[in-house]
């Protein structure tokens, strides 16, 4: 396992809950967690740890404040007290992220261009994000300002890809609202395309500044690999991707079936999700559609439409129960349930364990240092 080095932020950042155990620990820890949830079910596989649980997110976001002396610092938000903790480097971010951070704030001094102070509402900058693409080595930098009025942004934007070369796009986006850590509706290139590029399991995804993607990618390979797996796909199976967010998994299995269909609420995800297709020179079979995944399938059950596997990813609040209704409606054979969330995967197992029987539960370890655990259930529907 990789040597840990105390994190000298932990007790005042509060984002590592597990920093205080060794890596080791924190694997036994999640271990017992998802056992105690879910082995009534199944027995639960071992966790899936990462070879290296350092510098693993390549989607970092900082805050910009001035201190007490007037020197700009940047670090992780606390909406708590409505502050933040100062740091340069955070042992979990991809290091490039930080160093970029870093040489932002730098450019703020010379730039002259100051923070925005929730407190006055003067000020300018908020917060910036960086995104990285692991295989492709791309970068992503959105800086989110209060106001529209970019004190000399393109001199300011120059300086920074000079600085940094290896940044590929860099956007602006506005947010008025008093909320952090938020994009406005529309953002503003001021280099290159504006959007990055990287691949998962041998498929090309679109990374825009809304856009979802995940935040360790070399986790989210493992993962969806072993969804594909744990499906049993065949050439012939039509299978639905529901929460289909921008189409990772559909993507990715559609190599392996006749066809697939997504179904996502969120606009802006469904048309990258159409953007990745053709990324990908997919012209048929692989199909998108803003919707209620739960009113989607109900229309789908009442039309007597079949689907031979369901993968499944929803948010942390899990599936809804008219979906999960829906689904059994439907009749699926097989279903594989991502979750980043194993209280309400449980929750939703209980209600698919009427028709449906549990085969299989893979947990991994995505965000090493914190409490939260994803995982991978495989289901089969039980004879009538």
């Amino acid at each position: 396992m990789t040597k840990i080095t105390a994190c000298p932020s932990a007790k005042k950042c509060s984002g590592c809950q597990l920093s205080n155990l060794t890596y080791e620990r924190q694997l036994e820890w999640k271990q017992k967690d998802v056992t105690g949830l879910l082995g009534e079910y199944c027995p639960v596989n071992p966790i899936i740890p990462m070879e290296d649980p350092m510098g693993y997110r390549c989607k970092v976001q900082a805050v910009f404040r001035s201190d007490r002396s007037g020197r700009i610092i940047s670090g992780v938000y606390q909406s708590s007290r409505n502050g933040i903790v100062g740091i340069d480097r955070c042992m979990i971010n991809h290091p490039r992220a930080d160093e970029i951070i870093v040489g932002i704030r730098e450019l703020m001094r010379s730039f002259k261009l100051q923070p925005w102070n929730p407190g006055t509402d003067h000020g300018f900058l908020k917060h910036v994000l960086v995104r990285i693409g692991k295989k492709t080595g791309e970068i992503l930098v959105t800086l989110v300002g209060s106001s529209s009025m970019f004190p000399k942004k393109r001199d300011f934007t120059a300086a920074l890809v000079k600085k940094f070369p290896d940044i590929a796009a860099v956007t602006f986006s506005v947010n008025r609202s008093p909320d952090f850590l938020t994009l406005g509706e529309h953002s503003e290139v001021l280099y290159g395309s504006g959007y990055i590029t990287d691949e998962i399991c041998g498929k090309k995804f679109r990374i825009s500044p809304q856009s979802f993607y995940q935040v360790n990618p070399v986790q989210a390979e493992r993962l969806y690999d072993y969804a594909i797996k744990a499906a049993q796909l065949t050439k012939e199976d039509n299978i639905l991707d529901a929460y289909s967010g921008t189409g990772t998994i559909g993507i990715i299995a559609s190599d392996h079936v006749k066809s697939v269909q997504g179904i996502e609420y969120n606009a802006a995800a469904v048309r990258d999700a159409v953007q990745n297709c053709k990324l990908n020179g997919i012209t048929r079979g692989v199909s998108f559609n803003r919707g209620d995944a739960g009113e989607y399938l109900r229309e789908r059950a009442v039309n007597g439409t079949f689907f031979d596997a369901v993968l499944m990813d929803p948010a942390r609040s899990g599936a809804d129960r008219k979906f999960l209704r829906a689904l059994t409606a439907i009749k699926p054979k097989r279903i594989v349930y991502i979750s980043c969330n194993p209280a309400t995967l449980a929750r939703d197992i209980k209600s698919l364990s009427k028709d449906y029987r549990v085969e299989d539960i893979q947990p991994f370890d995505m965000f090493p240092f914190t409490r939260h655990v994803e995982c991978v259930v495989s289901m089969s529907r039980k004879e009538d």
